[in-house]
């Protein structure tokens, strides 16, 4: 250790112990701060962290996707050119009250046996409160380190929609980008979480005449035909997943693999290249004397890293397409995120670990997402490293003192041995990695998706229609169409999907060329037309050409080769396209996969 890093090492070990009550009744407070999510309301835990800021003399702003769910970015220019360094952490918590086994109040921030108790102390308030004060101590010994050092503190990361991190992207996108980030999530101190699964929920429902129980003649069983859906889905998880080396390596070191299973549960390794299909919840029916005439079940398919959300929610698509009187409709996707474990932030982390007398930590995927996917996804490092989470979701949530302070110590000094080089030192893959390095990991790819043909099942949706001169004049066009049809659904009390759907046909009545342009969202039975926006079913075609469009950028050269392939393999389009937005906001637009479909006839 050079003698600078020494006399900032010893600064900031220094200042931990001088402030270690400090420390413990920040956390303390920000535990008695109610934020469970949802509904996510945290603008009390907001309004302390922003009190230290201010009390401590470092500056912020806000970026607000809404009222209650306030976030901040604040940050700090060293006064020498160097990297940006992200610390990034969540006050919204999982809800409490509901587990037995409490023998407190959730939000009590109770201290008491060398720990802090109550919801959200692992996940991630003492990670929240580590990254404050490291981020105070950095700020501090400013004219010893280099380039830039942030803090994002943020709602809505528990849910996921977009609110929080993602939303602050949206924004502020020049600020958020860095050259790594550093986040204090529940990975016990033992492990560094370099990646994540990735997770898609969607709901199924099916609907039948219905008939007195003894009359099976007269209708199918919704329940019964849901039964069959459901069993049809383990197919889901026999699709082959190309998983990275940095994951199969540790499929393949038996020492490595046993140890996966002792830091996260017995079996874990094993489903580490799995995509896993659960269905958590399910209603229907109303009496033993009635065949059921409906039946409604939400499925979470857990997505293994290097799985391609488009075709697991396609294949489970086609499955439901079997059955007539079943629908499938999309509620969300957060695609699995991968980060180089053997960056240079992986081994500061376990070198810093091991300076402070801890055991070198293991760098592991996990299962649970975080925030890093906002960054990983752009290729990014993001690590998490934090106190134990085993009962981040059980009763009698706590974390240990000893812990909050070894993590306020860790990434206050990983942080400044990374601000004080000047570049990323370069890794040398040739021996880990023959195959070139792991920055081909860290960014989304998949195959590309040839084109298709296959039939496809009528749809009830809401929508708004407008006309355009042609499909050059579409994209200023549908993009307020979307935003005017949510507005007034939200406003109709409608609950909409997350699988936007754009239709274009060829205007028969008009005078000269035009197209009827339509955005329009899946819905159910139950929703009939309303203000702003009517409900059709929209047909379904017996034969379509479909391919898959990656990306933000516009169709067109899509739409252009896939018309060529129409021509080539004797096919005649006919004027009906639709466009089916299966992975979009609010996944970066790295991620977003658009199905383009064409009815055809043959020549």
């Amino acid at each position: 250790m050079d003698n600078q890093l020494k006399q900032v090492r010893d600064q900031i070990m220094g200042w931990v112990e001088r402030d270690e009550e400090k420390i413990v009744e920040l956390f303390s407070r920000l535990v008695k701060c109610q934020t469970p999510s949802p509904p996510g309301d945290t603008r009390e835990a907001m309004a302390l962290v922003q009190g230290y800021l201010d009390a401590e003399g470092l500056s912020y702003k806000e970026v607000n996707a809404e009222e209650i769910m306030p976030n901040i970015i604040s940050s700090v220019q060293m006064p020498n050119e160097g990297r940006h360094l992200m610390f990034n952490g969540h006050l919204d918590v999982l809800p409490a009250g509901d587990e037995p086994g409490w023998i407190d109040d959730p939000w009590s921030g109770k201290i008491a046996d060398g720990r802090v108790w109550g919801r959200g102390t692992s996940d991630m308030k003492a990670g929240v409160t580590a990254m404050l004060f490291a981020y105070t101590y950095l700020s501090q010994l400013r004219d010893q380190l280099k380039g830039k050092l942030s803090l994002t503190v943020v709602s809505d990361e528990e849910t996921g929609y977009g609110r929080g991190t993602g939303y602050m992207f949206d924004q502020i996108e020049s600020e958020m980008e860095a050259d790594c980030v550093l986040t204090a999530e529940p990975s016990g101190t033992d492990a560094i979480s370099f990646a994540s699964k990735g997770y898609m929920q969607f709901t199924v429902r099916v609907a039948t005449r219905g008939a007195i129980s003894g009359y099976p003649n007269e209708s199918k069983s919704s329940i019964r035909i849901a039964s069959d859906i459901i069993r049809d889905f383990d197919e889901l998880e026999g699709i082959q997943v190309d998983v990275p080396s940095s994951i199969t390596d540790i499929l393949s070191d038996p020492q490595r693999h046993e140890r996966y299973d002792e830091l996260r549960g017995e079996g874990a390794a094993d489903i580490l290249p799995l995509i896993t299909v659960n269905v958590g919840t399910i209603e229907g029916g109303s009496s033993p004397s009635v065949i059921s005439p409906d039946c409604t079940f939400s499925v979470s398919v857990v997505l293994p890293v290097g799985a391609d959300p488009y075709m697991i929610f396609s294949k489970a698509r086609d499955i439901v397409a079997r059955y007539p009187e079943a629908e499938i409709e999309m509620e969300g996707v957060d695609s699995a995120d991968v980060s180089d474990p053997d960056s240079e932030m992986a081994h500061i982390l376990q070198e810093t670990v091991e300076g402070l007398g801890w055991t070198k930590p293991e760098m592991v995927p996990d299962v649970a997402i975080s925030d890093c996917r906002y960054w990983r996804y752009r290729g990014t490092p993001a690590f998490w490293y934090g106190p134990d989470g085993s009962d981040c979701s059980a009763s009698n949530e706590s974390v240990s003192i000893e812990e909050l302070l070894h993590i306020v110590r860790t990434h206050a000094l990983a942080a400044a041995q990374y601000l004080m080089k000047d570049q990323i030192e370069e890794v040398d893959t040739e021996e880990n990695n023959p195959e070139g390095s792991y920055v081909s990991e860290t960014k989304p790819k998949h195959a590309a998706h040839k084109p298709e043909i296959k039939s496809l099942p009528s749809l009830r949706v809401a929508r708004i229609t407008a006309k355009a001169k042609s499909f050059n004049h579409i994209d200023p066009i549908i993009g307020p169409l979307f935003d005017q049809l949510y507005l007034s659904l939200t406003q109709a009390s409608v609950s909409v999907g997350a699988v936007p759907i754009a239709t274009f046909e060829e205007d028969e009545e008009g005078n000269g060329y035009e197209l009827i342009v339509a955005a329009a969202y899946p819905v159910g039975p139950e929703v009939v037309s309303g203000d702003g926006f009517e409900v059709v079913e929209l047909p379904g075609f017996e034969s379509a050409v479909t391919t898959v469009h990656r990306g933000s950028e516009t169709t067109d050269a899509t739409w252009n080769k896939l018309r060529r392939w129409i021509s080539r393999h004797g096919y005649r389009p006919q004027e009906v396209y639709r466009e089916f937005y299966i992975v979009a906001h609010p996944n970066p637009p790295e991620l977003w996969a658009t199905e383009l479909q064409q009815l055809v006839t043959r020549k």
